[in-house]
């Protein structure tokens, strides 16, 4: 079930005018009657589906406050992207920026931050040496890290579109193409670029 945020949110938010947009949709089409109930049944699944997830923190760049947090996130959830961080290193907040973004676009997977000062047991046993690092979790399993800005260009600016795919690699989030925005309700897709103006590197 591939979803932007902002559709899911507009369905949460307020499910009887999604349920307008869909009827208004339909009435412009020759759809049998059968057809109408049966998306209309579909859109109200989907509305408690994304209600339930949000309720877990889909669609929320999370900040963690221990250790356990973390652990039940990527144990408990399919795919999790984790991003460790110090709040005095200037990086790390250019990658909070790229993350919640994606965060906003990415539905299905979780988002999530921790300051390394309330994990130090996690950063230790990950073997955490240079921030930003951002670790991606499938099923409880470390299967990719992005460390520093060398793998994202080595320059601050870059758009979120390069961590973007970074993480498709990693198979935590299923890239798509940005596309031209569709005013209908199973196919609105919301379009964000952030770019960033410095270069340093900050190690941890």
């Amino acid at each position: 079930m591939a979803a932007s945020t902002t559709r899911a949110r507009e369905i949460i938010d307020d499910e009887s005018l999604a349920e307008e947009k869909l009827l208004e949709e339909l009435e412009n089409e020759d759809i049998p009657s059968h057809i109408r109930e049966a998306r209309l049944a579909s859109l109200k699944q989907q509305a408690n589906q994304f209600r339930d997830m949000h309720e877990k923190g889909y669609g929320i760049y999370s900040e963690m406050e221990n250790e356990k947090e973390v652990l039940d996130l990527t144990t408990g959830e399919e795919r999790c992207v984790v991003h460790f961080y110090h709040e005095d290193f200037r990086r790390c907040a250019i990658i909070h920026t790229h993350l919640k973004t994606l965060t906003e676009k990415y539905f299905e997977t979780r988002f999530a931050r921790i300051n390394v000062d309330k994990a130090k047991f996690l950063v230790e046993k990950l073997k955490i040496r240079v921030l930003p690092a951002v670790l991606c979790f499938k099923k409880g399993i470390v299967v990719d890290r992005i460390v520093g800005f060398d793998e994202l260009g080595g320059t601050d600016s870059f758009p979120t579109s390069v961590i973007e795919k970074r993480l498709a690699q990693s198979g935590v989030i299923e890239f798509t193409e940005d596309a031209p925005e569709k005013k209908t309700i199973f196919g609105f897709r919301e379009s964000k670029q952030n770019d960033n103006d410095d270069s340093s590197d900050d190690d941890y």
